[in-house]
């Protein structure tokens, strides 16, 4: 492998881009990423041309059949970008909406192909030596090997520390919070739903803070201000709240008026500080007990199913597998615990549908000209909380398994289930999978009463 630098018009596009699958030719591969991309496409162009290609990316080649040609096997967008800005010409004959065609042709006009040659890219032999490292560039965080994204706490660490993330670090280094509590604090924490509560100008008059030049301030003795942020912080990392619940303004109020922790206004002085100006010296010092109550001791989870969970399982096979769960330890073993949990819910799922709901729903579905197909976990778990509903299920039962299903973050999610038995790069946690088992455990309890 070896460095390159290269012009534009050595670039040729790769006619078998997992993007598009395979094409015939040049004009059929644009023809392909500009109807995948549409005004992505244009975004990425007008990115390009007012600030020029990322220096943190390069371009992964290989020697095309053309002599003094490339093809490029990672960058095709900003590749088909790059040429568009160059010659506008390259889109003649290819069917492209009047609307893009003109943002394209714009961004053309702004583009300074000398700021952007020669192009850094690295050269590789062929494709199977390519293949590691597009694999991991495309698919996920591979257990750190690969590209790990910001959370919206650390974006907003990035771009500067705004009053949302002043209250979570206001709370964390003083609320007095368990282990276990500030470990809900993490890059997970809904930090945008906490700004959306802070950018409230009632809300912030109910628990006696202000925002003043980007700075969270108050005129709360210190240990009053926390009452009201210490109740928020944890409703949102508990999952207690959410902001389907917190939406609207009316939403808002309701919840920090009568929901949380209230501080006493009473207490107001003429001082104003700010809350990263408080320290641990500014909160009264807790008289000492007559007498200290025994703390309590904790059984701790050592198995993913709970003491309590009893679930009437019918079906033998699904039973066996039930019964292993509730006893494997997950310190012992966690990734055959994931496995296993897939499989529960599947057979569950495939129960229920065929065997309890009324009508019975079938697991596959029609794909004209294919013939029948079998349908996704998900889809799955989707008509049978919609079956469970209609039979009148409280819907809220299933908020949890619902909003985990769809966020590639939440341990309920399909895609994570899915990988921990297909991926040799992802591995599952205690915490994942008791919160998982948690958040599905009304829907079992329906499966299986």
């Amino acid at each position: 492998m070896a460095t390159k630098h290269l012009k534009i018009d050595q670039l040729e596009l790769d006619l078998w881009n997992p993007r598009i699958n395979k094409a015939e030719g040049q004009y059929e591969v644009m023809q392909r990423i500009i109807e995948d991309q549409d005004i992505k496409l244009a975004i990425l162009a007008e990115s390009i041309a007012e600030d020029g290609l990322n220096p943190m990316d390069r371009l992964l080649v290989m020697k095309s059949e053309r002599k003094g040609k490339f093809v490029v096997l990672e960058g095709n967008r900003r590749t088909l970008a790059l040429k568009i800005l160059h010659s506008p010409a390259v889109l003649t004959g290819l069917d492209v909406r009047p609307g893009l065609r003109k943002r394209l042709e714009k961004a053309a006009e702004n583009f300074d192909v000398t700021t952007i040659e020669p192009i850094d890219g690295f050269e590789v032999a062929d494709r199977t030596e390519a293949a590691p490292w597009l694999l991991l560039r495309h698919s996920g965080e591979n257990e750190g090997k690969g590209i790990v994204d910001w959370s919206g706490v650390a974006g907003k660490r990035f771009r500067g520390a705004d009053p949302a993330l002043q209250a979570l670090d206001f709370v964390r280094q003083h609320a007095s919070l368990s282990e276990e509590q500030k470990e809900l604090l993490d890059d997970r924490f809904p930090i945008t739903t906490l700004d959306r509560l802070l950018s409230t100008p009632a809300v912030r008059k109910q628990i006696g803070v202000e925002i003043k030049d980007g700075k969270l301030q108050t005129t709360l003795p210190a240990e009053e201000v926390m009452k009201p942020l210490r109740s928020i912080v944890l409703d949102l990392a508990e999952k207690k709240v959410n902001v389907t619940k917190l939406k609207l303004r009316d939403q808002q109020i309701e919840y920090v008026t009568h929901k949380i922790d209230s501080a006493d206004m009473r207490k107001k002085t003429t001082t104003v500080r700010p809350l990263e100006g408080i320290t641990e010296s500014d909160f009264p010092v807790p008289a000492p007990k007559a007498a200290a109550k025994r703390a309590q001791r904790t059984v701790p989870r050592n198995n993913i199913v709970p003491r309590h969970c009893r679930l009437t399982v019918t079906n033998s096979k699904t039973e066996e597998i039930y019964n292993e769960l509730k006893k494997m330890r997950l310190d012992t073993f966690p990734n055959a615990i994931a496995v296993m949990l897939r499989v529960f819910m599947e057979n569950s799922v495939d129960h229920y549908l065929t065997k309890v709901a009324s009508p019975p729903i079938s697991l596959k579905f029609t794909v004209t000209g294919q013939g029948d197909k079998d349908k996704s976990l998900k889809s799955k778990i989707e008509e049978a909380m919609a079956s469970m509903i209609a039979s009148g299920a409280d819907k809220k039962e299933f908020d949890a398994i619902k909003r985990g299903m769809g966020d590639t973050r939440s341990p309920l999610s399909v895609d994570l289930w899915n990988s921990y038995v297909h991926s040799r790069f992802v591995g599952a946690t205690e915490r994942e999978l008791t919160v998982a088992w948690d958040g599905a455990q009304p829907f079992f309890e329906r499966i299986w009463p």
